[in-house]
Formats: C-alpha cells, structure tokens, sequence
C-alpha cells in the first residue's frame, strides 16, 4: 500500500500553507501548544541512540536533533519528508552537520538500500486519509519500517481516549494499534504516561528468549541485576 495522491496533496498544501503563515515553527507542523520536545523526549526515552543509525518519518524541520544531541554521540540521522519546504529548510538549518541529511519523499515509495538500527516518526500519522484506511496505512509503514531497522521503532500517535476531536485528525484506538503490532513482535512498549490523549509505541525486533528463562535477553542483557540467570 502507497500514500494515495489524493491523501499526499491533502497533507503536502496543508503544510504549505501553514509554513507560509508560521514558518519555522511547531505551528507549521499543525503542533499549536508547543509540547514537540515533550513527544521527541518521549520517543528517544527508549534506546540509546550512540553510534547508530536513524530514520525519522515525516521529519518535518529535523527538530528531533535538537534532542537526540542531547542524548546521543556520534549518531547518523536520515529525515525524510513529501513537504519540499520542510526538507529545503532542513537542509540549510543542518548544512554544517555532517552526520545529519535529508531526503524529499514519501517513504513506503522510497527503497532503502541502507539498514537503520532505529525509525521514529512523530505526528506522522495524525491525519485522515481520503480513500484510504488508517490502519492499513500504519500496518504498512510498521511492515517496511521492521524490514529496514536492525532494532526497533518507535511512532507517536493521538489516542480516541479523547474528549474532543478536530475532523482532520485520525485518533486511534490504542488495542488495535498493539494489535497490529504483536504481528510483528512480543517485546513492545505503549506508552500513555505523559499526555492524557496521545500515546507513544515501541516495537523491538529482538524478542527473543530461552524457554526455561522467560525473560526477554536484550532486557536481560541491559539490567545488571537481570544479567545472572535467576529464578
């Protein structure tokens, strides 16, 4: 399944018109109470992102590294895009780091030749569709997104936990979000701890485990009081 030209024209002169209004700001990216570091905190809380690889969906400005600098060294970042004007003010932001670049496209039609360790995408997937499902769109960007990463994901979404919605929102149902994701593996994190309508998933590719020891290994591995075999 692709982003349908109807859907990705909606979406694209939507974001146009806001950065033409807002310019470089939260606003253009339709945030209007500005908690994106709050969601970007949130989304790196997870991995430790040192010396590895990231692709970021719907990058927007780039404005992830603004946090995963503060978090990580020597990382090397990828953000991909459909806005022009988002990718063209990235680029000029960032010009001088060299392990952050930018790519103008739509992601389940790009190949990618290269593995990343880990993909996040934040407020990607916050629109309706025209003729399209929702579902079925996220099922296959988690598909390609777990057949590209060595590690795991991590994508934001707003929750219909909700008191209120706004017509060109998709809310989304947090059950059938995990649903789609133990597709794909057991080692999974949801995280609704920080904003009382929006929700943060996490899907590991390692979930494996020794049957007589059902503790997952990379948990295992990663906590010293976890690394002897105890029952």
């Amino acid at each position: 399944m692709l982003l349908n030209d109807i859907s990705k024209e909606q979406i694209v002169n939507a974001h146009k018109d806001r950065f033409k209004q807002y310019g470089y700001s939260p606003k253009s990216l339709f945030w209007d109470k500005n908690r994106q570091n709050i969601r970007f905190d949130v989304l790196t809380s997870n991995y430790d992102f040192s010396n590895k690889k990231i692709l970021d969906i719907g990058c927007g400005f780039g404005d992830l590294n603004n946090i995963l600098s503060l978090k990580a060294d020597r990382y090397i970042y990828m953000g991909i895009d459909i806005v022009e004007d988002f990718i063209a003010y990235a680029q000029d932001k960032f010009k001088n780091e060299e392990n952050i670049s930018f790519k103008l496209g739509d992601f389940l039609s790009e190949k990618f030749i290269a593995n990343y360790d880990y993909i996040i995408a934040s407020g990607t997937f916050n629109y309706k569709l025209k003729n399209m499902d929702n579902y079925d769109y996220i099922e296959a960007i988690i598909n390609k997104s777990f057949n590209t990463c060595n590690s795991g994901i991590a994508f934001d979404f707003l929750s219909d936990k909700v008191d209120y919605k706004y017509d060109f929102n998709f809310y989304y149902s947090p059950e059938k979000i995990l649903s789609i994701a133990y597709k794909y593996s057991k080692n999974i994190v949801l995280r609704n701890d920080y904003m009382p309508f929006e929700f943060s998933l996490f899907i590991n590719k390692d979930d494996s485990f020794k049957k007589e020891y059902p503790i997952f290994n990379e948990y295992r591995h990663s906590h010293s009081i976890y690394k002897k075999e105890m029952y």
